[in-house]
């Protein structure tokens, strides 16, 4: 891989590679013509791209030349609508691979009138992937050597490592939510059920990264009282952002790996109706919390897919607010604590609605409502006045 951001890749860099015999590897790969229209070389497109994402990311660089693997030339490939091109290989591989996988397009221009195109494919925690492409099926892999297609082991160690990735985000909600169920918070919280949101990418688990938090800057819990009615600093974890007062009544822990716990106590609850959960307002908290965790996570230069987590502790005998505060036809929940089923989420600027719809549908079950009545048809979010 060109060790630049893509969109700061010049010529003077590709002629670096060629200058210090930078030979393709097992993140780089070097080809001197544009994937051919036809129907093989889209798969042998679709097949160079996924192979990066099944094993470290890479770049596939068209319009350099090279010899037993190293660079030789750089005279580029004639493209007359550079954006359309771009938009074409985009829509190829947006929808020749299953699971989809993360990538960038850019066309880099020379000198000599020509451009270099480079796909950088992102490493991913969500696969492994494979070609779609008219009933085509296969897997592949890349070695230094270049790609290969994945056998059965090979397979069956990807969906392995997928799997335990999995196992260990959910393994550390759980204890997460144990805790908190048990009063052991990460700061003294106010008595009363609590909402509790996990974002959790799978790099945080796979790569295991340390982020930068010390720079992340300023960000505000789960919390309606906005001026400042917040504090932040730095704690052994990562960095905390606590509601002001003792105790407090929310916190959001940024972990160093990018996983993000946000705590708030006090939304499933109201003083003019005990026991009933006031619908809207807890649905937006959810609602409208979840992109600002997102802008936290873009900031530490977390990528997506990202396992989303909700949970409700405490709310035991509780009833959801039908039509204002009105709990009639609404059934008391069964159980302490709901633990819904982690989201995933695979673009940070799609609207969050169409995505959680499904799971906060299931706390409407548990009160006995088939659905949410503040979405569409079409899974936007779009509550009724109050």
């Amino acid at each position: 891989m060109i060790l630049k951001p893509i969109d700061q890749i010049a010529e003077a860099d590709l002629v670096a590679l060629v200058t210090e015999g930078v030979a393709e590897q097992k993140t780089l790969d070097y080809k001197q013509q544009l994937p051919n229209p036809s129907d093989a070389g889209k798969r042998e497109l679709l097949a160079d791209v996924s192979s990066f994402a099944n094993t470290a990311g890479g770049d596939l660089a068209f319009g350099i030349t090279e010899s037993a693997g190293a660079p030789t030339g750089i005279p580029g490939v004639q493209i007359a609508d550079p954006d359309q091109e771009i938009l074409r290989l985009d829509g190829i591989i947006r929808t020749g691979l299953g699971p989809r996988i993360r990538h960038t397009t850019r066309a880099i221009p020379l000198a000599n009138g020509r451009h270099v195109l480079i796909i950088r494919a992102e490493h991913s925690w969500y696969g492994p992937h494979r070609v779609i492409f008219k009933g085509d099926g296969r897997f592949y892999g890349r070695t230094s050597n270049g790609k290969y297609e994945l056998d059965v082991t090979d397979l069956r160690n990807a969906f392995l490592f997928a799997n335990a990735v999995t196992e260990k985000i959910s393994a550390f909600r759980a204890e997460r939510i144990i805790a908190l169920e048990n009063g052991q918070s990460i700061i003294p919280l106010v008595a009363g059920p609590k909402l509790v949101m996990h974002c959790i990418p799978l790099e945080s688990f796979g790569a295991k990264p340390q982020y930068d938090i010390v720079a992340l800057g300023e960000f505000n819990p789960m919390y309606w009282q906005r001026l400042s009615a917040w504090g932040s600093n730095m704690n052994f974890d990562g960095k905390i952002c606590v509601a002001r007062g003792e105790p407090s009544s929310a916190y959001t822990q940024v972990y160093r790996n990018g996983v993000i716990e946000a705590v708030r106590v006090g939304v499933l609850s109201t003083s003019e109706k005990p026991g009933l959960i006031p619908s809207l307002s807890y649905e937006e908290a959810v609602v409208g919390y979840i992109p600002h965790c997102f802008q936290i996570l873009k900031r530490l230069g977390c990528s997506p897919p990202v396992l989303v987590g909700i949970s409700l502790i405490g709310v035991r005998g509780l009833r959801l607010a039908v039509d204002s505060l009105s709990m009639e036809g609404s059934t008391a929940i069964d159980r302490d604590v709901l633990m819904l089923p982690e989201i995933v989420v695979e673009d940070f600027s799609a609207p969050p609605g169409p995505t959680l719809k499904p799971t906060l549908d299931l706390v409407w079950n548990a009160c006995g409502h088939t659905s949410s009545p503040y979405f569409d048809t079409a899974g936007n979010w779009l509550p009724r006045k109050r």
